[in-house]
Parts: structure tokens; sequence; C-alpha cells
């Protein structure tokens, strides 16, 4: 595609256009940087596809004072999309840096908010059990007791006790996993999917702000969801599960998606 004059003019690249340019003008820059390597055409793509990160930082961001943080997080997805896009895929740049930046701050977000963090010794202690457990029980049928636990790994049964406790406290809901692979369900529906479904780019963007929101809830108010909305329970099934009045149950569930429209708004 031929550039317009107004884009391919000589004037500094600092220079604003005095319109929005279309997604097949701002494109023109990142074929140019592809095809040529140029740092100017680099400058102009970083410069014209700034406010896409910022948006998608702004729609991710709970809280206003974390914006500009997540601005530089997803820059850097910018920069790696830059750098790794092919044309010859035939895909918008526009969607193609989305995912990246996208996935940059989603990475970030993970990092920064994990609801817990595991002392390292009981991190360590954690991983040797699992691996143990799985070994034991293929060995043997069955899963090992307590005491066969802290005797092969030469630790007492209350730091066993400890670590699995906190193993198990540290595992958060996943809400990517596929629903199933069987009936009308394939491996890649997931519960983000179920919740909702738009198109293009705004599907990939309104899945992850929605993700973000379910995990700011309490960790009771995802399981509720979750049994809800993921395994299809019914109400008094989640009581029952959860040894929980359905009352209770019910108020729970209408106020953590309380909770998420606060959140989505």
């Amino acid at each position: 595609m031929n550039p317009t004059p107004t884009i391919m003019s000589n004037k500094p690249n600092t220079e604003k256009p005095n319109r929005k340019l279309s997604n097949q003008e701002k494109e023109v820059f990142v074929l140019d940087y592809v095809r040529t390597n140029s740092p100017s055409s680099r400058r102009q793509a970083i410069h014209v596809y700034t406010p896409l990160v910022e948006y998608i930082a702004r729609k991710l961001a709970f809280n206003k004072d974390d914006v500009p943080d997540l601005s530089q997080v997803g820059a850097i997805g910018l920069l790696k999309s830059l750098e790794n896009f092919d044309p010859s895929k035939e895909i918008a740049f526009s969607t193609f840096a989305s995912s990246n930046i996208i996935g940059e701050i989603k990475h970030y977000l993970r990092d920064k908010c994990r609801i817990v963090k595991l002392p390292r010794k009981l991190q360590e202690t954690y991983s040797k059990i699992r691996q143990l457990i799985k070994v034991e029980t293929q060995k043997n049928n069955k899963p090992p007791t307590v005491k066969d636990i802290a005797f092969k790994l030469d630790v007492s049964e209350d730091i066993v006790i400890q670590s699995m406790e906190a193993g198990q406290s540290h595992r958060v809901l996943s809400l990517d996993k596929p629903l199933g692979s069987s009936g009308d369900f394939d491996d890649s529906f997931t519960l983000m999917d179920s919740l909702g479904v738009e198109s293009k780019d705004d599907h990939l963007l309104n899945k992850e702000v929605l993700k973000q929101a379910l995990l700011s809830l309490p960790d009771r108010g995802q399981r509720i969801i979750y049994l809800r909305y993921y395994e299809g329970l019914t109400q008094k099934e989640i009581a029952t599960r959860m040894r929980l009045s359905q009352m209770h149950i019910s108020r729970l569930l209408n106020d953590s998606i309380k909770k998420l429209k606060r959140k989505l708004k």
C-alpha cells in the first residue's frame, strides 16, 4: 500500500498528525520498519501505537495509579511485537500487538498480585512432596501417608502437613482451563468464553479484564463462581459441597457478582 503524502512528509517524527490515522496508515510505519530496520520508522510506529498500549493499560488497571506502570510494561509488549512481526502471516499488526501487550501486562499482574507467597523452604518442600506422592502412587497404587513422606524426606510430620496446607492454599482456580473435550464443548472453550463472547481484538481484551476482576474476588467468592458457572452446580449443590446454607451461598454469589460489576465499571 502506498502511504499518503501526509504520512510520508519530511516533518519531524515527534510532530503529531492533525487527524486520526487509520489502522492501515499506522501499519505503514511497521511495514517500513520490518523492511528497512529504520530507526525513524521504529520511532513513528511506537508513537502511533502508544495510544493502544495506554488504552489496554487503562482497561486492565483497577487503580488509576497503576496505569503508568502498566503502560510501561505494555510498551515492552509493543517493542517485542515490532521485532517479531511477520507481514507474510497476513495478520493485522494491531491484533498481533494487542495479544503481546496483554500478555506482558498479564504476566506482570500475576507476579505482582499473587494471592499467597510461600516461604521458599515450604515451597521447596511442597514441590518434593508432590513429586514423591506421584512416584509412590504409581509404584504402590496408593498415595503415601504423611508418616511415609516425612520418613522419606527426613523431615517432621508437622513440616509435611504445613507444606501441604500452604501448597494447597497457594493454588487458585484456573480460569483458562478448558470446560471439556467431549459433547458440546471443545478444548479451547473456557469459563471466560462461557461468560460472554465478543469479537476480534475486544474479545481478547475483555476476556483478560474479566479474568483480572474474578481474581480480585476472595477465594470463597472465586470458588462459588467457579462451581456455579464452570461446573454448573445449583446453589443447593454448592451449599452441600461447601457445608454452608443455601441462603448463605445465594448471598455470597450475589455479593460476588456485584463486586464483579463494580470492578468491570
